[in-house]
């Protein structure tokens, strides 16, 4: 297929193995010239029918509904008996009974009192379980009336896919297809921002999004010491900055706010989860359409081996460039000898994860439009070939965001890809340890990643945890039952699977759940909508035969097998557990609930508009500090530049004291204290929401580190005596074996 991107200048982009771009020779309107958006050849895909809207679109709402009560007429009658038995009850103790539900001063004497408190039992058990079943009858017809009827209807209104053209293409989508992995960079190398095909075979179609050629983008490699050099070029169409966005209303900290989407073909780039300079890793940097900027980037020599990212940052374009495909993996190399041998040589999955929210990029797409050039601006990007006429709709498409009733069967809950494939497979050798490197990135939603352990004659795997946000645990491996992962979190496991009594090849799945969490009263955060679904398939194939019979590979779920280690660590990351922090720097962060917008520093903040709005704080570089964090339960909180390290959290199964995170969503708690070891680099220190609309909102402010460039803590080697501030040493020295007692 052909997409022909509507750039000025007439410049033409590269070719990808996804699609081809092409100057336009044609005549282009100023619309498609900003937008810098792609035309699809009308020969690639005939618009679906929607002869089985129209039909469905026939049916009343009232036919719907009763035909699915009479599916639900067995809860339904045991609801009315038992209502009636209670009605009855009722009646025995007089017409006055029911005041006894009212408060004490409205009720009758004493003698009514007993009579009434022998029947009491009985009316609450039985007025219970009849409501409860009548409600729930009632709510589940109720619903599949309204998701067929809401189908058809909406196929035609807002040309979004019916029912049953998802259920075809479903059906006729190719899964289980090897996992591919993208292509490996090293510098110099470019970055190019342009129009990426995102394939949708859950829907059928695909559509086009900004990303760097493929989603993900090729992965970038670099060792610690080297200077990594970027040309970030944007070949996006020509569009407006910030001028086009509404001055007026940016600054009022609402959730989801129009005025703070826009100059969304406008860019710049973030290494998230580097430990480097803000001077060069500088999110205010601006990379115009057309435009091109070399970023040099230099990599302490002491930096730990991790998993890391990249993706833009342009303040208001954050959520619909980096949330709809502009990303990439960013792995930071392990010094030679600086894990076990076992650890070392285990190959690597990269699994990039990217959630797929139509309706949201649709949204957000619209906005930027509507704020560009006003609402009778044709939207190129997020459009489905299969669906010509499906576009954002103000109700509709805010409600199936977030996998709803609305998106129930629609094709329209939230999806998870996998090195941009839907349901791969990954193949393993039998009884051998791999290393999954998992790379999150989403708007909106978290999601957690378990086994499908509920089928009977699956083969078994373990999951033993070696690091998170690109930093490895104090004492590695951790056992896991599930990986709880939010937008711009990266997780390391190793993975071992067998199929046990099984036949041999054998296989298994990873399941995955995203969740979106609106509200949290005080630390708990409610789940208001999920959707989910297998992941990927994993294939257990035999091992090499090295001998004429052997025992079948049991593994047991301790992990003794995979011998316990702790890595050499760099000074900035060394245990600060036990480290007496001043009263001076000691300090709170709150992230508010929903409004406004902003992040607080000991009480002081404000919502970033289109301005520098000054910094929170100026602290000290070289010293040790200690955060309060709050409203982390529905705010992932995200720190550039320097990670923090867990030092007291209550009650929580994946984030425990002493691990290092950038990037932190609780699932027990909604406050944790954290301590962060201020080392070598002054500047600006950006920390925002890493719900990246919410980033776009105005959630975001910064710290500016004040002193002399390059200082570091001096109690470093008192708190880690095996600390480096240079290249790596070595290996940790043996440690003094316990004495028996």
């Amino acid at each position: 297929s052909e997409a022909q991107v509507l750039s000025t200048g007439g410049s033409t982009a590269p070719t990808t193995s996804t699609s081809r771009c092409e100057r336009s020779t044609g005549p282009t309107s100023t619309a498609g010239m900003a937008l810098g958006h792609v035309r699809i050849d009308d020969r690639e895909a005939e618009p679906a029918s929607s002869s089985d809207a129209e039909s469905a679109a026939s049916r009343s709402f009232g036919r719907n509904l009763m035909q699915r009560l009479q599916r639900y007429q067995r809860p339904l009658l045991l609801g009315a008996a038992l209502l009636v038995f209670g009605l009855v009850a009722v009646g025995l103790s007089g017409s006055s009974t029911l005041q006894r539900l009212a408060p004490k001063r409205m009720r009758g004497t004493d003698a009514e009192l007993e009579v009434k408190a022998a029947l009491r039992p009985m009316v609450k058990v039985a007025a219970g379980v009849a409501m409860h079943s009548i409600h729930g009858a009632v709510k589940d017809a109720v619903k599949d009336a309204v998701a067929t009827s809401v189908s058809s209807v909406a196929a035609n209104v807002l040309g979004i896919p019916t029912e049953a053209q998802v259920k075809d293409a479903r059906e006729s989508a190719v899964i289980n297809q090897e996992l591919r992995e993208p292509e490996i960079l090293r510098g110099p190398l470019t970055l190019t921002l342009q129009a990426t095909k995102l394939p949708t075979p859950w829907i059928g179609g695909h559509f086009y999004t900004r990303g760097y050629g493929s989603i993900p983008g090729p992965t970038i490699r670099v060792r610690p010491g080297e200077t990594l050099e970027i040309i970030l070029k944007n070949d996006l169409g020509e569009g407006p900055g910030y001028e086009a966005c509404q001055f007026n209303y940016t600054q009022l900290g609402f959730f989801m706010n129009p005025a703070t989407i826009c100059a969304l073909n406008h860019t710049n780039l973030h290494t998230h989860g580097l430990h480097v300079s803000p001077h060069e890793d500088d999110i205010l940097d601006h990379v115009k359409p057309g435009e091109s900027k070399t970023m040099r980037i230099k990599v302490p020599e002491n930096h730990m081996g991790g998993t890391h990212w990249y993706h833009p940052h342009f303040h208001h374009a954050t959520a619909a460039q980096a949330g709809g495909g502009a990303h990439g993996a960013l792995l930071v190399d392990d010094p030679v000898g600086a894990l076990p041998k076992y650890v070392e040589e285990m190959p690597e999955k990269l699994m990039f994860l990217s959630l797929v929210n139509i309706a949201k990029s649709m949204r957000l797409e619209s906005w930027g439009l509507d704020n560009a050039f006003g609402e009778t601006t044709e939207q190129k990007l997020w459009k489905n070939p299969n669906y010509p006429n499906w576009t954002w709709a103000a109700i509709g498409g805010t409600v199936t965001e977030h996998g709803s009733l609305l998106g129930s069967g629609l094709g329209l809950d939230p999806e998870l890809v996998v090195n941009g494939q839907w349901r791969p497979k990954v193949t393993l050798e039998e009884g051998k340890w791999y290393r999954f490197r998992f790379v999150f990135a989403s708007v909106e939603q978290r999601v957690e990643i378990f086994p499908a352990g509920d089928k009977q004659g699956s083969a078994y795997c373990q999951y033993q945890l070696l690091a998170k946000d690109g930093i490895y645990l104090h004492e590695a491996p951790r056992t896991i039952e599930r990986i709880y992962l939010v937008s711009g979190s990266r997780a390391d496991i190793a993975v071992s699977c067998t199929c046990g009594l099984l036949s041999r090849p054998c296989h298994t799945h990873l399941n995955f759940e995203a969740k979106w969490e609106p509200m949290g009263v005080g630390a708990a955060a409610v789940t208001m909508e999920q959707s989910g679904g297998e992941l990927l398939r994993i294939d257990i194939s035999s091992p090499p035969k090295k001998q004429a019979f052997s025992w079948p590979n049991f593994q047991p779920s301790s992990g003794s097998n995979l011998q316990r280690f702790s890595v050499r660590r760099p000074c900035y990351l060394a245990d600060l557990r036990q480290v007496e922090v001043p009263m001076e720097n000691r300090h709170w962060v709150d992230l508010p609930l929903l409004y406004p917008m902003k992040i607080n520093f000991d009480g002081k903040g404000e919502v970033w508009g289109h301005h520098d709005p000054g910094p929170l704080a100026n602290i000290k570089v070289g010293e040790v500090q200690e955060w309060f964090l709050s409203g982390i339960r529905f705010h992932p909180f995200h720190l550039h530049i320097n990670p923090y390290q867990i030092v007291q959290m209550w009650n929580d199964p994946y984030y425990m004291p002493g691990d290092w995170h950038d990037v932190i969503l609780p699932t027990g708690s909604g406050s944790a204290t954290v301590r962060l070891n201020m080392d070598r680099f002054t500047g600006r220190m950006i920390a925002h929401c890493h719900l990246l609309e919410h980033e776009d909102n105005g959630m975001m402010g910064y710290l500016n580190i004040t002193g002399e460039e390059g200082t570091t803590w001096a109690g470093a080697h008192w708190a880690d005596p095996q600390c480096y501030d240079g290249a790596f040493p070595g290996p940790p020295l043996p440690e003094m074996p316990p004495i028996w007692r």
